[in-house]
């Protein structure tokens, strides 16, 4: 039989900012139709593991959406890597670890975050300026704007007009 799996992931896209509970969505298929999700650190420890269905059910590729929950979630600013792959049962020679056609989608996690300010930066804003600014709307710091903003890789460049991410946390 021609029958193939396939996973994609549409919700989270890479360097989305999340909190400690986010949804993962897409299409695929697996085992009975269920997805795997894993979330995990740099250094490939496992933080989080969740499954979905998938529309599809045992064999069609359908949607899917569940809401994954890290426990113990790392400081805020941190790089996570969610796996999102076609369920193996497990069973020996049944096919590769975590499963069938891994996905992997790099995220950037604030615990308590409950979505994020877009500031576009002016004349004469340096990032302490622009967190003094918003300090009304939310309680962030330099490091963490940095961190939401994986385009910066000088945090004393930054350019008139560049759109930045500042992270609102309860």
């Amino acid at each position: 039989m021609g029958l193939i799996t396939e996973v994609r992931v549409r919700q989270p896209a890479k360097h989305d900012l999340v909190a400690r509970k986010f949804v993962v969505a897409g299409v695929g298929n697996g085992f009975e139709g269920t997805i795997g999700i894993r979330v995990l650190d740099s250094r490939g420890r496992v933080l989080a593991e969740d499954s979905a269905q998938s529309a599809g059910g045992m064999a069609g590729v359908g949607e899917f959406a569940t809401r994954v929950t890290v426990p113990n979630p790392p400081r805020d600013g941190t790089r996570l890597t969610v796996q999102v792959f076609g369920d193996n049962p497990g069973l020996p020679d049944e096919g590769p670890s975590p499963g069938f056609n891994t996905q992997e989608v790099e995220v950037i996690m604030f615990a308590e975050l409950r979505g994020w300010l877009l500031y576009r930066v002016e004349a004469g804003d340096t990032l302490t300026s622009i967190v003094r600014k918003l300090r009304p709307f939310t309680r962030t710091t330099v490091a963490q704007v940095v961190a939401a903003n994986p385009r910066i890789t000088d945090p004393d460049v930054i350019r008139v007009g560049q759109r930045l991410r500042v992270p609102q946390k309860d």
